[in-house]
């Protein structure tokens, strides 16, 4: 029997050892928990029905659901805004040496390879420390492991902002065409953490860039390989297994939304994917197409695989970039995406005629 205050959680935690296991694997477990607790002390009643469970003392961050903590945030808040059915891993799962404990390196390694001639301060050392867990929740971690982090980003931004007297030199040392700032997409990835999708936009606004040029064979190649592919359609939606990329977290809250998505469970099937409201590489496109193919073919094989046949978007821009790129996508990750892709009006022209 449940009380007020207490709370049923299901969790599928994470398990690891550099040492001993080849691949990680996961574990479930069942609590009753009071609704007051907070994360840490989850993580200390995995460790008692199962020693292989680890996590570090101090420094402590990890990902619930896919979103970083700290360890600090209360059950009650956690379960509120990501269900009861909680998915634990380690911030950054390929740094992983025993479970949540991090290989964390590189996060004091990045700082002193970008700023070390640049007089920095005691404050702007302090600033870069509180950015721990927005170094690992970086999302282009996931396609460049050698990029220099968000935190980096940041921290120049605090620079420039504070007037430091060599500011083209900052911008030019996060300038790195394969590691730096053109690399990054951001996503606030941190439970309840402060979006910095202003701060790091102003800063690319600064930052001299240069288009990615394609060679005149890619763009012979891309023009073939665009006449060569077979455009799959969507003749009718009546029945059909249908996906909606949103493409931003922010807009999946709007009314609208909901209502594209009751329009699509009234003639098929609505299939979710992970990242149906994350960004797909459209603003890298441009300045770091590798990155941007990567993410764009992530985000279509996740709604493909599925089980989706259609795959909607809520933006008719995001429609016309995919579909534009989508032979090359294909080509670079050597795979078919077999999706009829079409846009919001499309889709209720589509819904009009059925009706």
């Amino acid at each position: 029997m449940l009380f007020e205050n207490q709370l049923d959680i299901t969790i599928k935690a994470f398990f690891f050892n550099a040492k001993t296991d080849y691949l990680p694997y996961y574990k479930n477990f069942s609590f009753t928990v009071k609704k007051d607790m907070v994360l840490k002390e989850i993580l200390h009643l995995i460790k008692e029905q199962n020693s292989m469970f680890s996590y570090p003392d101090k420094d402590l961050i990890f990902r619930v659901n896919g979103l970083m903590v700290t360890g600090r945030e209360k059950i009650s808040e956690v379960v509120e805004e990501l269900g009861t059915e909680l998915k634990i891993d380690p911030a950054l799962e390929y740094r992983s040496n025993n479970g949540l404990i991090l290989n964390n390196h590189d996060f004091m390694h990045q700082y002193r390879r970008v700023f070390q001639h640049h007089n920095t301060s005691k404050e702007d050392l302090e600033y870069y420390l509180t950015l721990y867990p927005i170094h690992y929740a970086s999302e282009t971690f996931n396609y460049n492991r050698e990029y220099i982090g968000d935190a980096i980003i940041l921290l120049a931004a605090k620079m420039v902002n504070d007037g430091h007297h060599n500011i083209d030199k900052i911008l030019h040392d996060i300038s790195n065409e394969f590691n730096g700032i053109c690399c990054c997409e951001y996503e606030n990835n941190i439970f309840n953490g402060e979006d910095y999708e202003q701060t790091i936009e102003s800063l690319k606004k600064m930052v001299r860039h240069s288009k990615s040029k394609l060679s005149l064979n890619d763009k012979i190649r891309a023009t073939c390989l665009k006449n060569m592919r077979k455009t799959i359609k969507a003749d009718t939606l009546e029945g059909k297994n249908i996906a909606l990329y949103i493409g931003n977290e922010k807009e999946s809250k709007l009314r609208h939304i909901e209502e594209i998505e009751k329009a699509i469970a009234s003639v098929g099937k609505l299939i979710p994917f992970d990242m149906s409201t994350r960004r797909a590489g459209q603003s890298l496109m441009d300045r770091h197409p590798t990155i941007a193919y990567q993410k764009s073919a992530k985000m279509m094989l996740q709604a493909f695989d599925a089980g989706a046949e259609v795959l909607v978007f809520s933006k008719d821009e995001d429609m016309t970039l995919f579909e534009k790129k989508i032979a090359v996508i294909e080509s670079e990750i050597g795979r078919e995406i077999g999706l009829a892709l079409i846009s919001l009006s499309t889709f209720n022209e589509m819904c009009s005629v059925t009706a």
